[in-house]
């Protein structure tokens, strides 16, 4: 199976394995549409993953250390030693799914990004104008990732029902029983081991998988993704299976706080802003990916300590060298500690 797959597979995998929601924090001047949220640092059970961070962390490594693992003045914090391993990069996808650039954070760099992304994915940005653009002397790592797929026959409806004993109810879709059988054609049967661990994969028209993993294991999305591989068998999906997925809309702002005004080592720089977004719907029919991320850069401002006066004295004990000015030694050393070899009045 084709790892550049995992990305919209891991976006559904996610609602089945209730795993642990990124951090959030706000650097924004355009006000949050009222259908978005920021995420902030919690415990809760949800969890998002997007690899367009890791497009636009490996384009900045690229231009400020050659590729080489990021450092921060005083240690990295543990999202940027992950970052820094470089699992994900843009060739797990087609590169008409993608856009990257780079450059000095001008109004002619806004410009180039918002036509090129409405020409190649008829799009507009949700975090540009989000971004600080009154400092020229910054530098943008940008990049948007869009998909679009759709099943290969729409799946049929159920009634409005509870998900893990929720209080209000919630769409789904799948096949039921008495389903037309055509429908079985959207499915394959990864593996089934008990009512509480198994997955399956849902097959679209764009060749674009969507994998749903149900289990009890525990572990990162990296882990649960082996997790899934190692256990396949391909099994047939039966005239008497049922197929029962919820309605996704995720609609989320995630910044990387812990990543900000710290000085890289070795540089001048610091990031100043870190940010994602994320849109991704599904229903019976299909759905679509929408991410952005961007990493500001700026120069890092060093503490400015008040000039004192300085006072060069050598009234106590020191140390004098005499050496020719293209020679690299001294022929002459000595060390005063007292008034024996200074001229007396």
């Amino acid at each position: 199976m084709k790892i550049k797959n995992t990305l919209i597979s891991i976006l559904i995998v996610l609602f089945a394995i209730n795993c642990v929601m990124l951090s959030g924090f706000s650097f924004f001047k355009k006000p949050i549409a009222e259908n978005q949220q920021i995420q902030k640092n919690t415990n809760n059970d949800n969890k998002l993953w997007c690899v367009t961070f890791q497009l636009v962390w490996n384009d900045f490594t690229d231009k400020l250390s050659n590729g080489k693992p990021v450092q921060f003045v005083g240690g990295n914090p543990p999202i940027a030693d992950e970052l820094n391993k470089r699992l994900y990069t843009k060739d797990i996808l087609n590169e008409n799914s993608y856009y990257i650039t780079n450059g000095a954070m001008t109004t002619k760099l806004k410009k180039q990004i918002e036509k090129t992304i409405w020409k190649k994915f008829h799009e507009k940005s949700d975090i540009l104008d989000s971004l600080n653009w009154s400092n020229k002397e910054n530098y943008l790592f940008y990049a948007m990732l869009k998909k679009d797929f759709n099943f290969l026959t729409a799946f049929d409806r159920y009634n409005p029902d509870t998900f893990n004993n929720s209080s209000e109810k919630v769409k789904y879709f799948g096949i039921k029983e008495k389903s037309d059988k055509k429908l079985k054609e959207n499915i394959s049967v990864l593996f089934y081991k008990s009512e509480d661990e198994f997955a399956v994969k849902l097959l679209t028209k764009e060749n674009e998988d969507v994998i749903l993993l149900r289990t009890k294991q525990d572990g990162d999305f990296e882990t649960l993704y082996s997790y899934v591989n190692e256990n396949i068998v391909f099994d047939e999906f039966t005239k008497k299976d049922t197929l029962k997925v919820p309605d996704i809309d995720v609609n989320e702002i995630i910044s990387y706080p812990e990543l900000c005004g710290k000085r890289i080592t070795g540089t001048n720089f610091m990031i100043s802003q870190a940010l994602q977004t994320i849109k991704f719907k599904m229903d019976n029919k299909g759905g679509s990916l929408k991410s952005e991320a961007a990493i500001a850069v700026m120069r890092a401002s060093l503490p400015m300590n008040p000039i004192s006066p300085r006072h060069f004295h050598f009234d106590k004990p020191f140390i004098m060298f005499l050496k020719e000015s293209k020679k690299d030694k001294p022929y002459y050393a000595m060390k005063i500690t007292d008034t024996k070899y200074l001229v007396k009045q």
